[in-house]
């Protein structure tokens, strides 16, 4: 990452009010170099652009921490694919515990390999399917935030996200587009999975013309040992 990137990192970062250090600016440089690097073996994002990864990748990722309270908390992202929101983020948050989760081993070599390279003390990646791993009592409803930038209808990521939460803590979901029809058609599942939408915070990208959601769910009780369902359930057929 040149340091003209570095500026624009800043930059976008600020706009969306958060500011970072010179020590953060390097660590998402390395991440950046690693991720165009492993990109061209591997399947890890189709956005390359270095703006577009700075913009789309990062300061999306970040835009979250202003909006929340993230001191000290065990934070877990589910479907985590190369690393989004939760790299970024951890670096920022570097008091806050991380567990990085996908369902490709590959994947999880890579982010293993990144937190190594930007010295994250504060992360661990884990090899999991979301409908197995929170049927896991080390892990089922042992944080206080669960973030997912997984593409999936709120119905099943619901299911999925749910069962890492404690009571009263949240699972923000990052979305685009309009999220009204999809809020409406996870009613069933809120009631099921006893957890309620808290808020809808909408922002944009900044320097962009992109718009974008935090969508906020609120757990409310234990969760019915029935759930997450398993063999693929949540995605094949929603609550």
């Amino acid at each position: 990452m040149s340091d003209m990137l570095k500026e624009l990192l800043k930059e976008g970062a600020s706009a969306a009010q958060v500011e970072l250090t010179d020590e953060q600016l390097d660590k998402f440089e390395k991440y950046y170099e690693y991720l165009i690097e492993k990109n061209k073996v591997m399947n890890l994002t189709a956005i390359t652009d270095e703006r577009e990864v700075v913009y789309k990748h990062f300061v999306d990722s970040i835009a979250l921490i202003p909006k929340m309270d993230f001191e000290e908390k065990k934070i877990i992202d589910v479907g985590t694919g190369a690393g989004f929101p939760g790299i970024p983020l951890a670096i920022v948050l570097d008091n806050a515990e991380f567990v990085l989760m996908d369902s490709l081993n590959k994947r999880i070599n890579f982010l293993n390999e990144v937190t190594k390279m930007c010295e994250l003390k504060n992360v661990s990646a884990i090899h999991a399917r979301a409908e197995e791993l929170g049927r896991d009592v080390q892990y089922r409803e042992k944080f206080d935030v669960c973030v997912s930038r997984a593409v999936a209808n709120m119905s099943t990521l619901l299911e999925y996200c749910i069962p890492f939460v404690k009571v009263g803590g949240v699972f923000v979901s990052y979305k685009s587009g309009d999220i009204k029809e999809e809020l409406v058609a996870a009613d069933n599942a809120q009631k099921q999975l006893f957890c309620k939408n808290k808020d809808v915070i909408k922002f944009s990208l900044p320097n962009t013309d992109i718009n974008r959601s935090f969508v906020i769910f609120e757990k409310k009780k234990e969760l019915n040992k029935k759930y997450p369902r398993q063999g693929g359930k949540p995605k094949k057929n929603p609550l």
